[in-house]
């Protein structure tokens, strides 16, 4: 897994700082717009400690797909933006961003399929016969390697959001926020605890995640000499 989804050492910084920062601005993110979340649906009745497990939940499932509608249009925005001398660089090291989308969609997809597999296989055919308990375990092994792949893959894309540090260190901090600010519309469309009566808390953790990204990247500019556009 590591050498689909993890960058080469040489295209990682060795400062412990931006570290602690791009594990904060993914996690710390998704963490603050939970807790704000809570006390919403505290005062409905029902269990809501389930519904808030049930919110985490899909926001953490969702994140990667979220993240792979971003990635391609902030990229190419990003390079669109760069100098016309860095445009070029930029657009060689693209190879390493596109390995670890296809690793991820190549385990995702066939996961998603196992599953559809199962339901498809009890509700036709049920658990009746061999055939159909072989192609429910078949379907099962499937679904485990997607999902054990997920399950590994999301501690570096949270910090290397898909390799594409190995563009320009700046990009993970650039993607976490726009995938900070999809979540918001997300909840505000879609939540599976249902709607909540102050909309504009989830609106928190984005900006905490924007802050974060925003020091980070200046720790970049002032640290490390690394600007936007080059």
């Amino acid at each position: 897994m590591r050498r689909f989804m993890e960058p080469p050492r040489d295209a990682v910084l060795n400062d412990r700082y931006v570290r602690v920062l791009q594990g904060f601005r993914f996690w710390g993110g998704l963490g603050i717009a939970l807790f704000l979340r809570a006390p919403a649906l505290m005062r409905h009745e029902g269990d809501w400690i389930a519904r808030w497990a049930l919110d985490g939940l899909v926001k953490l499932l969702i994140t990667p797909v979220l993240l792979l509608a971003g990635v391609p249009l902030v990229v190419g925005v990003f390079i669109a933006c760069a100098r016309p001398v860095r445009r070029t660089r930029m657009r060689a090291k693209l190879r390493g961003p596109l390995i670890a989308v296809a690793a991820f969609l190549g385990h995702i997809v066939p996961a998603a399929g196992g599953v559809v597999g199962m339901l498809l296989v009890v509700s036709t055919y049920g658990v009746g016969s061999a055939w159909s308990v072989l192609a429910l375990l078949g379907c099962v092994v499937v679904a485990g390697r997607g999902a054990a792949f997920v399950w590994f893959a999301v501690p570096a894309i949270s910090r290397h959001m898909f390799r594409t540090v190995e563009v320009h260190q700046a990009l993970p901090a650039l993607l976490t926020v726009v995938l900070a600010w999809e979540l918001v519309i997300q909840g505000s469309l879609f939540s599976a605890s249902g709607p909540s009566d102050h909309p504009w808390l989830p609106v928190g953790g984005a900006l905490a995640t924007t802050a974060v990204a925003v020091f980070e990247i200046h720790r970049l500019a002032t640290r490390h000499g690394i600007r936007l556009r080059g």
